[in-house]
């Protein structure tokens, strides 16, 4: 059957090709019509397909479980985790002086585990954290070296296989603050454990000895750091459609702020929380996004706990967090981290909190 389609299609093209020599067809235009006839006769619409198909905007399969609202749940899971710890404990935070957590750190390195941190030199609690730990024979470095820029990743990734993303540092007043955090278990794992390989050989010149590959699951979550924070921020919106809701504590970026303002002219319905502050650090985005008839709200919780969750929801099925507020130092000068997650469970569970914090926030 193959052999008489194959036969068809040169007689076919031999008779076209016949035909147009005959009125002098140029010869492009012959050899498109015969890359049309070619798939038509082989019964296919077309010979290179462009139309997205099922997997090209795959949904994460990470639970609403996995995701962690303030101290009171964030640092038992951090204390937890590390107990978990049989090979290796990798940190990258900004700053760390919970004291508890610190002699978890040495007494699992004196019990054989690998415990590696970097943390920024610009925070005066590290002074003495780094020397508690040093003390102890831990590895621990700032990073990085270059004045102007201030660490603000922050993440665990623990035996090469399980990690946690915070939005806070493990301070007294990062676990007191109105923070998230995610717990991740899946292949996203394995880039954080390469990327804090890499931060740590540029920051210490020497390599770690990292699996070549991680047996783990799937999972569709994207960690980003430095510039492709941004990116991965701009997609989201540039790519939302009805509705996009934003608490940040500060919203000052210019091409976010642009993008934005686009997305509420093309018809989103954008809401986004600040900090009070903002109205002072920045008065012209505030504007900006008023003038825009977005609608803005400064954050207010009766708790009195202070902003230390940054995140955006993207038509109710994809969640956006980062390390920091959306700046231009966040975006362009700082060392970034980000986590995108396109799961409607978790856009679920975050949108109830994002909308229990709208309606105690002021406008």
């Amino acid at each position: 059957m193959y052999n008489k389609i194959r036969v068809a299609k040169a007689q076919f093209i031999g008779k076209e090709a016949d035909i147009l020599s005959k009125t002098k067809v140029p010869f492009l235009i012959i050899l498109m019509i015969v890359l049309i006839a070619i798939p038509t006769m082989s019964g296919c619409s077309k010979i290179f397909s462009f139309s997205a198909d099922e997997e090209s905007n795959p949904v994460s399969n990470l639970p609403a479980g996995a995701i962690y609202i303030n101290g009171a749940a964030i640092r038992p899971l951090t204390l937890n985790v590390i107990n978990q710890a049989k090979q290796s404990i990798y940190i990258e935070l900004s700053s760390l002086n919970d004291q508890e957590i610190i002699h978890l750190l040495i007494t699992k390195a004196r019990s054989g585990v690998e415990v590696r941190l970097l943390l920024d030199q610009w925070q005066r609690d590290n002074t003495s954290t780094i020397k508690t730990l040093k003390n102890e024979n831990i590895s621990v470095q700032y990073y990085p070296a270059e004045k102007g820029q201030f660490q603000r990743v922050r993440y665990m990734v623990i035996d090469h296989k399980t990690a946690v993303f915070y939005g806070s540092d493990w301070t007294t007043k990062g676990f007191d603050a109105h923070s998230m955090a995610v717990k991740l278990s899946g292949d996203s794992v394995g880039v954080m454990d390469k990327s804090f390989g890499k931060d740590w050989t540029y920051t210490t010149t020497m390599s770690l000895d990292l699996p070549d590959t991680y047996d783990l699951p799937e999972d569709n979550v994207t960690f980003a750091i430095t510039v492709n924070v941004k990116q991965q921020l701009l997609n989201l919106i540039n790519a939302a459609t009805s509705e996009i809701r934003i608490e940040t504590e500060q919203l000052s970026e210019s091409d976010t702020i642009d993008a934005l303002v686009e997305a509420k002219k093309r018809g989103c319905n954008v809401k986004v929380i600040v900090s009070l502050s903002s109205a002072i650090t920045s008065p012209d985005a505030i504007q900006e996004l008023k003038d825009a008839q977005i609608e803005l709200r400064y954050y207010n919780q009766p708790d009195k706990k202070t902003m230390g969750a940054n995140f955006g929801i993207f038509d109710q099925t994809t969640l956006f967090v980062s390390n920091s507020a959306w700046t231009y130092y966040s975006f362009v000068i700082n060392h970034e981290g980000s986590l995108t997650v396109p799961s409607p469970a978790v856009a679920k569970k975050v949108t109830a909190l994002f909308d229990e914090e709208w309606a105690n926030s002021t406008p």
